[in-house]
């Protein structure tokens, strides 16, 4: 249901949103970002013909009538905001363009949108046990398990991944630099010992062997176009030499599931590694370590120990 409209607004506004997401590319936005401001416009702009709205002379109460609109749709909060930080963008883009003398989302989102204390988080033994245990038996899970290196022991996130770059890994000074980006800080965390071997493993055997098959190896879908000047200077890339690694990190966590069905997400790792962190750490450390631009981020994860705190107590203190 919700595919079809996001089809039907990209056909009846085909040339307005393909103007819109170029003008999002220049401004150097992620690509699974500019994909999803591309859907949540072509819905906005579905609604507007639905309503005898002209776009560019659209009000705030017009806005509050949409938000309405999506609420009976059954959109959470979280999705709403999201609409909403697109409308802002498309507006802007509009005033940009000359279009539109004013931005109606201004300052509009549905507050009280709490964040949550993570949960389901993994034990130390578990985490290492994801790495110890991925078995390398080609390139790709050479490569994978790299990865899943930075994961457990530098809670590194998709994002970041894709950023990083050769020269970011120093080997001689046994450090990696962690890009900053637009949720979070860069930094500098220590590698492992035991990440080390893997890690010059891929960069002298394993990249180079995937770098010289670039784009020979079929995956049954519509070949990606392969920015090959990219790709050597990229740390991490597919198999057929793309740059995006959502397909990558979806097999390569359902590969861990197997291992530990505990497992739910590369999230859920970063998570755990953060709580851990904190129990031997003071928190400014912490924040530092995570990228957290805001200490609150970093303090979410306090509750949690505080939880555990509360649950020693119960056991070996009961109230009578």
């Amino acid at each position: 249901m919700r595919e079809s409209k996001y089809k039907q607004g990209h056909k009846s506004h085909k040339d307005e949103i393909n103007s819109f997401t170029e003008w999002l590319k220049k401004r150097n936005y992620a690509r699974d970002t500019i994909r999803a401001e591309g859907n949540y416009t072509a819905l906005f702009l579905a609604w507007t013909v639905q309503q005898q709205t002209q776009v560019s002379e659209a009000t705030y109460n017009d806005l509050l009538t949409y938000i309405d609109h999506c609420t009976n749709e059954g959109d959470n909060k979280s999705l709403i905001n999201r609409k909403l930080s697109t409308i802002r963008k498309y507006y802007g883009y509009l005033q940009y363009t000359g279009m539109a003398t004013k931005n109606p989302a201004t300052g509009l989102f549905i507050k009280d949108k709490r964040q949550t204390v993570p949960s389901n988080l993994l034990s130390i033994e578990e985490l290492t046990a994801l790495y110890e245990n991925y078995q390398v038996t080609d390139l790709r899970s050479q490569r994978n398990k790299t990865i899943i290196g930075l994961l457990t022991f530098q809670a590194i996130t998709r994002e970041e991944i894709e950023k990083l770059e050769i020269n970011h890994v120093k080997l001689t000074s046994v450090k990696i630099e962690i890009p900053g980006g637009k949720h979070s800080n860069g930094r500098t965390l220590k590698l492992e010992p035991i990440q080390i071997l893997s890690l010059h493993e891929y960069l002298t055997i394993t990249r180079p062997e995937m770098i010289k098959g670039q784009g020979t190896y079929g995956t049954g879908r519509k070949p990606q176009s392969i920015d090959k000047d990219k790709a050597q200077q990229q740390l991490f890339i597919s198999m057929h030499g793309s740059d995006n690694l959502k397909n990558s990190f979806l097999h390569l966590i359902n590969g861990l599931r197997r291992d530990n069905p505990k497992l739910i997400n590369a999230q859920q790792i970063r998570q755990s590694v953060i709580s851990l962190w904190l129990k031997t750490k003071d928190l400014r450390t912490v924040q530092y370590m995570s990228g957290h631009k805001h200490v609150s981020s970093t303090e979410r994860y306090q509750v949690n120990q505080l939880d555990d705190l509360q649950e020693a107590l119960n056991q070996f203190h009961p109230l009578k």
